[in-house]
């Protein structure tokens, strides 16, 4: 993934799969953030307009988590 990824995006990248997972509209997403994450391909507008995340997301957030487990 790139390096170029906080770990408050992630966080929000975290927030956005709870909520299209819940089938719900996510809390409201910073403007820089949200563009980030549509750049890298990692979350897309849903049909109600709201940002829901992308295969290419979920697979961010487990490459993530398991170089957070590898840290420990």
């Amino acid at each position: 993934m790139d390096s170029n990824l906080t770990a408050d995006d992630f966080d929000w990248l975290r927030k956005l799969k709870g909520a299209t997972d819940a089938k719900r509209d996510p809390p409201p997403i910073p403007t820089d953030i949200a563009a980030k994450l549509r750049a890298f391909g990692l979350a897309k507008p849903n049909t109600l307009g709201a940002l829901a995340i992308t295969s290419e997301g979920r697979d961010a957030l487990l490459e993530q988590d398991m170089r957070d487990a590898e840290d420990r």
